[in-house]
């Protein structure tokens, strides 16, 4: 990498991704944006990713890789690139996804001419041969034309409501100095949503997001994704960060998005609580999974979504 300015930094996090890295990679590589770096880092990768990202390095010298010693999830390999990046702006790209080659110079010369520090894009499910898999993930909100998102607007879409196409899923492109300016950076503690209190944050302080229509970013979905199923320890984790976000920010928060994060507060409680029923089922303890219900009762509707699109999934497998 020359001294030259970087407009974009790339960030992707990687554990376990020898099967899908080089394609992720490339994709960010045949961007069209001018002067951009990609920075991998091998979460302590037990299979040949360490190896296939230093191929990518030695194959292009815009690649830079990181190892981290030890497993610390995608928040604290994303950190570990942000305090190593160079570029101007700060792109999230997940190890088993792509992005479309135009993507990049559309959202930051867009980001640059209304002074955003944070713009999102829509996404597009793929299969894992890059096969679209139905509309595009908000292609139900009809958005046609770009939109600037309040605090309450970004939580009203962070629900955690069963069916909702939730605003979390969608991978920001960010201004690095903001970050830089205000010490922002993901919550190492979280290994699911981070995201989220990532964004939340960031409007919390006064930073001003968009979004812009038009799916840019592939999303792959394949069996045993992370982001497929949510771990209760997980979301219990996510309510508990969620918690200090309240506490963090209560002098400032409105009573609308007071009132939405208690509203996603319960559906994480739901949520956490049918999951730790499928995982009683599964096991063929029963008599557990009819406790967990029986303490959370508002959680049966989320368990028979569940099992019911469980089902689903093995039908169309």
């Amino acid at each position: 990498m020359t001294s030259h300015k970087v407009k974009a930094t790339v960030v992707v996090a990687a554990w376990c991704a020898e099967d899908m890295l080089a394609r992720s990679v490339r994709s960010a590589l045949a961007q069209e944006t001018r002067s951009l770096e990609v920075i991998v880092v091998d979460d302590a990768s037990t299979d040949g990713t360490a190896s296939i990202a230093r191929g990518l390095m030695r194959e292009d010298p815009r690649v830079r890789v990181l190892s981290l010693e030890r497993n610390g999830g995608p928040a604290a390999a994303r950190n570990a690139a942000i305090e190593a990046a160079r570029g101007d702006w700060l792109v999230i790209l997940d190890s088993d996804d792509q992005m479309r080659p135009d993507r990049l110079s559309r959202m930051i010369a867009f980001a640059e001419r209304v002074g955003a520090d944070c713009v999102y894009d829509d996404l597009q499910p793929v299969d894992p041969e890059g096969r679209a898999l139905g509309p595009s993930h908000l292609a139900g909100l009809n958005i046609e034309a770009p939109q600037r998102w309040s605090l309450e607007r970004f939580l009203s879409g962070c629900g955690a409501r069963p069916g909702q196409a939730a605003f979390g899923y969608l991978k920001p492109v960010l201004r690095r100095s903001f970050l830089r300016r205000h010490g922002l950076r993901y919550d190492p503690g979280l290994r699911n949503g981070e995201d989220f209190h990532l964004i939340a944050e960031l409007l919390a302080i006064g930073g001003i997001l968009w979004f812009l229509p038009g799916p840019g970013y592939l999303y792959t979905l394949r069996p045993g994704s992370v982001s497929r199923r949510l771990d209760p320890g997980h979301a219990r984790a996510l309510s508990r960060a969620d918690t200090a976000f309240r506490r963090r920010h209560a002098e400032t928060l409105g009573r609308e998005a007071r009132r939405l994060m208690r509203i996603r507060r319960r559906n994480l409680s739901d949520l956490a609580a049918a999951e730790s029923a499928v995982l009683a089922i599964q096991a063929r303890k029963p008599f557990r999974a009819m406790v967990t219900l029986l303490l959370r009762p508002s959680a049966v509707i989320r368990l028979v979504r569940q099992l019911r699109d469980g089902r689903a999934r093995r039908k169309t497998a």
